[in-house]
């Protein structure tokens, strides 16, 4: 069993823009997200065979999706997993649709999802407390033209996603 997410995978050049915002934040005992995990997820599949892993992977690569541009822009905060994120605050019509189209593939191989409303957002830290304040977000532009599907693995060090 492995477990799965389909994401939206920054490159480099955006992975350094969100990582130097995020190195200027105050922490205390909070945890930034590696800089390497960084991601938005488009479909939470968890645990997942391989028979359905490699339907997964076979549906998704019949999905095209037109390049779009999302501007992370607006950070907030949700008190129950403790996490700050990035997020758009306006996106366009493809995202939802693509997130959509995937939760179908997932839902037509057996995967059941979360069922709340799709969220777009990048958890940007881990086990903070209390909101972050007077905290400005220069937009970071990022253009997209694919999507991937990660596995995520626990290790000593904390987890690591691979694409």
């Amino acid at each position: 069993m492995a477990r799965l997410f389909f994401a939206l995978w920054p490159d480099q050049q955006v992975r350094t823009e969100i990582q130097s915002f995020a190195s200027k934040l105050s922490l205390d005992t909070a945890r930034l997200v590696a800089s390497r995990n960084t991601h938005i997820t488009l479909a939470f599949l968890g645990n997942v065979d391989e028979e359905t892993r490699d339907a997964l992977i076979k549906g998704a690569n019949q999905i095209c999706i037109k390049p779009f541009s999302l501007t992370l822009d607006r950070l907030g905060w949700w008190k129950k997993p403790k996490i700050a994120w990035l997020a758009p605050t306006d996106y366009p019509p493809e995202l939802p649709k693509l997130a959509s189209e995937l939760a179908r593939l997932a839902k037509s191989c057996g995967v059941s999802l979360d069922e709340r409303p799709y969220r777009p957002h990048l958890t940007l830290v881990r086990k903070l407390a209390q909101p972050l304040v007077d905290c400005h977000v220069s937009p970071i532009f990022w253009n997209i033209k694919e999507f991937c599907l990660v596995e995520s693995n626990s290790t000593e060090e904390g987890v690591e996603y691979q694409v």
